[in-house]
């Protein structure tokens, strides 16, 4: 399974803010023996963020997502992230 990243946020792209997210995840997973696939930076325009996501979960991959979920209206992560198919998580117990 490919593991990615999309790091969102107009304030990253015009170096008002430095991202730290990239090397805290790959230090994260590289803990864990996992790869990083592939990083993706975005400004915040929901239109590609959108098309990423969509992509993204059709693929099945698993995906973190930072920045871009703020309080501003620039901030469309939430919108975005509603595309995501809702799969049911149950619980089962074994009786031995």
């Amino acid at each position: 399974m490919d593991i990615g990243l999309i790091i969102i946020g107009d304030e990253i792209l015009s170096g008002k803010r430095q991202d730290k997210h990239f090397t805290e995840i790959l230090r994260m997973l590289s803990a864990r023996g996992l790869p990083l696939s592939w990083v993706s930076y975005l400004g915040d325009d929901r239109e590609r963020l959108t098309a990423l996501l969509r992509e993204t979960f059709a693929r099945g991959e698993l995906v973190f997502s930072c920045g871009g979920i703020g309080a501003t209206p620039d901030d469309h992560t939430r919108q975005g992230e509603q595309l995501r198919p809702r799969q049911e998580h149950r619980r089962t117990s074994r009786t031995r």
